[in-house]
């Protein structure tokens, strides 16, 4: 809610700088969280060749340093200055904290920091990020992790719906996915809305901001949609805020009428179906209200524009009580505390003391950062108020103000509204969990019919009839599912019914090493099955008597264009890939040749046709490490390429070759690189780029063969 129910103990920043309790020299632009006596974080460390994120641990007494987790990026377009751009979350019932890094991990860390699970959302659930580093923060519900991203492509079971905004409810204790939703239209940008959890009207829901531009209520069980409510002509940044059945949420962008820009809005959440008009209570328009996110406290809602002006509103009637201009740009929230001081970090240096005075505000204090160097500093995240301190990170240290002396104080978190009891004799929904799954040949998953009413609570876990489509392997009767023992890829669902109710699970089934693929015995005009990131632009074609792969040149945007096709969930590092390329002229009166190459364990190696170069390279945007040498790439020429990567004396030694298919492999590798900070897993898969793709002309196509991974002696 952007609020503390302590008074606050913090009321000023002296100028001597006594207010401090202590800094940290971990900079950022995410928001620490105060757990058990303890600060965490996700943060940028390194630099150059060993650039990647950590996960902090500090002492919220001291300031010291507990314990840090780190992270390779990899598989983002997402530049050097927007790393550690998501907040950890944390679980008070067992002290998990849990993290969505850059690269993609979703991962879930001890109190005192061991791994205990993690996905790689990118490589095995198709997450796409865009360069400007927007990633949602994940939050926890009852006994769920939920995490959103968008731009999917994952193929199978997802019915009409391939590309969207989808929403994915993970086992807070075991990573298992409980369900997935993607209850909106094409994604119009990326965005960063983390949802929000409200009981209105008995009923738990799971309230979003989407890429769509609409806020969607979806039952917090089981994410089946409850309503729309349509706000912006852009994808919906700001996080939203609940009281009971008042939802507060707002933007920046066009409305969807009239013409001005900007909103902020409150939406009454107890209807259903389009409460575009129904469940409007009042707005505020021309307010740009679209990466701050507004703050709820004592019957007033506290709103800061792009341009960090902050607004106070009346919540229940939208009536501006003042406004406040802090600086220049906003990216952070405010906090505000139950006697009315607020605390706001503005990103050009600043962090502002403020008190609501009623009909005005009061500046308090203000602290400007600067450094003798003159690097800029920004404060990007929004400070976190626990027993009488404040903390806060900027680019540079993180922070705690307070005294040495507070105490902690025990305040009861606030209940939210009680939910109706469970309807026993009406069912309404179904659920499978696993509700996705990724097996190997000969393994066996034990899934679990849920049966929830109408308000998404759960009643029973009752016997179905099972059936299974698509993917190669068997059901009992009592759920357990077997794997066909052929090392082989296959994806399909297994559907449970009861009565007249049907769910599904997303099973795919990635052969063990060594993988020995033609695509031969595939289906012509389908994809690989359960391969991640190839849907909608590539398709398996006939090719002079074969089978081949075929990357697509449809459509001119960069995710189109480009392909990161990945055939397995991550595995160790230590394996070689292998695969036939050829890449064929641009059509028209600008003949241009396409990039082509091989994933491995999160490294490429790139054939770029039009540059006449081959590429070694691991996070593309900085790059953190590449390799270039001169390589012309002919037209129409099957090409043998292999990728192979180790782990010597921890460093990542990456070597790779490609010769023209009906020639002899060459004895020696044709280009090497050593990574000092090594990537130590990652899925084995494909790379492509169709250049030249217009609206009315395909790009540059690409093929590919006899795919082979195996382990490296």
């Amino acid at each position: 809610m952007g609020a503390t129910l302590e008074n606050a103990m913090v009321t000023d920043w002296p100028e001597d700088g006594s207010g401090v309790l202590w800094q940290a020299p971990v900079g950022g632009r995410s928001t620490p969280i105060v757990m058990d006596g303890r600060v965490f974080m996700i943060a940028p460390a390194g630099g150059n060749e060993t650039l990647h994120e950590r996960i902090v641990c500090l002492d919220a007494d001291t300031g010291k340093m507990i314990w840090e987790h780190h992270i390779n990026v990899f598989h983002t377009d997402i530049v050097e200055n927007r790393l550690g751009w998501t907040s950890v979350v944390g679980d008070p019932e067992t002290g998990n904290v849990y993290a969505h890094g850059t690269g993609g991990q979703m991962i879930c860390l001890s109190r005192d920091g061991k791994l205990l699970w993690q996905h790689s959302l990118t490589e095995t659930f198709g997450r796409s990020s865009g360069y400007g580093g927007r990633l949602q923060t994940p939050i926890i519900d009852e006994d769920r992790v939920i995490i959103s991203f968008t731009y999917i492509l994952t193929q199978w079971g997802t019915g009409k719906k391939k590309a969207g905004h989808r929403y994915y409810a993970f086992d807070k204790r075991t990573g298992d996915v409980a369900w997935w939703a993607q209850p909106g239209d094409k994604p119009l940008n990326t965005t960063y809305s983390a949802p929000v959890v409200t009981v209105v009207d008995g009923q738990r829901l799971l309230v979003a901001g989407n890429a769509d531009g609409n806020v969607y209520g979806m039952k917090a069980r089981t994410g089946e949609k409850v309503w729309t409510f349509k706000l912006s002509k852009g994808g919906l940044n700001s996080s939203a805020v609940a009281d009971g059945k008042y939802v507060y949420i707002s933007h920046s962008e066009e409305n969807i009428s009239g013409t001005v820009m900007g909103r902020v809005v409150c939406i009454d959440a107890s209807g259903k179906g389009d409460i575009t008009e129904t469940g409007e209570v009042w707005r505020a328009d021309g307010l740009q209200v679209g990466y701050s996110s507004p703050a709820l406290a004592n019957g007033r809602l506290y709103a800061v524009t792009n341009s960090a002006t902050m607004h106070c509103l009346d919540a229940k009637t939208g009536q501006s009580y003042w406004s406040e201009s802090m600086g220049r740009v906003a990216k952070g929230s405010p906090t505000a505390t139950a006697d009315g001081y607020i605390y706001y970090g503005e990103v050009n240096a600043h962090f502002h003391i403020l008190k609501d005075a009623g009909d005005h505000c009061e500046m308090i204090s203000t602290k400007e950062f600067t450094r003798e160097d003159e690097i800029v500093i920004e404060v990007n995240g929004t400070p976190a108020v626990a027993n009488g301190r404040v903390y806060f990170m900027n680019n540079d240290a993180t922070y705690c103000l307070g005294s040495r002396d507070a105490k902690a104080m025990p305040l009861p978190i606030p209940s939210m509204m009680a939910e109706v009891p469970a309807d026993t004799k009406t069912p309404s929904s179904l659920l499978v969990v696993p509700a996705e799954a990724t097996l190997y040949p000969g393994e066996t998953l034990k899934l679990a019919a849920q049966l929830y009413d109408n308000h998404g609570v759960l009643i029973a876990s009752p016997d179905v009839v099972w059936e299974v489509a698509g993917t190669r392997g068997s059901i009992k009767s009592d759920g357990s599912f077997s794997a066909d023992a052929a090392n082989a890829f296959s994806a399909g669902i297994v559907t449970a019914t009861y009565g007249k109710l049907k769910a599904q699970s997303r099973i795919r089934v990635s052969p063990r090493l060594p993988i020995e693929e033609n695509f031969d015995d595939m289906k012509v005009g389908t994809q690989p099955p359960g391969w991640i990131g190839v849907d909608a632009k590539t398709k398996l074609v006939d090719k002079d008597g074969s089978v081949v792969f075929q990357k697509m040149a449809l459509r001119p945007s960069a995710k189109y264009m480009r392909m990161r096709a990945f055939a397995t969930s991550p595995i160790p590092t230590g394996y070689t890939v292998e695969v036939d390329m050829r890449g064929e002229l641009k059509p028209g009166k600008r003949p241009t040749l396409p990039d082509m190459g091989i994933i491995n364990a999160r490294y490429k190696m790139i054939m770029l046709g039009r540059d006449k170069q081959l590429r070694l390279v691991t996070y593309s945007p900085i790059p953190r490490v590449q390799k270039d040498i001169d390589f012309v790439m002919e037209p129409d020429v099957w090409y043998r390429g292999k990728l192979s990567v180790d782990i010597r004396d921890g460093k990542a030694i990456v070597r790779g070759k490609v010769w023209p298919k009906d020639s002899a492999e060459p004895g020696s590798w044709t280009i090497e690189m050593t990574d000092p900070l090594p990537n130590t897993e990652g899925s084995p898969g494909l790379y492509a780029y169709s250049k030249g793709a217009t609206v009315s002309r395909p790009g540059a196509p690409i093929f590919f063969d006899n795919y082979r991974v195996t382990k490296n002696d």
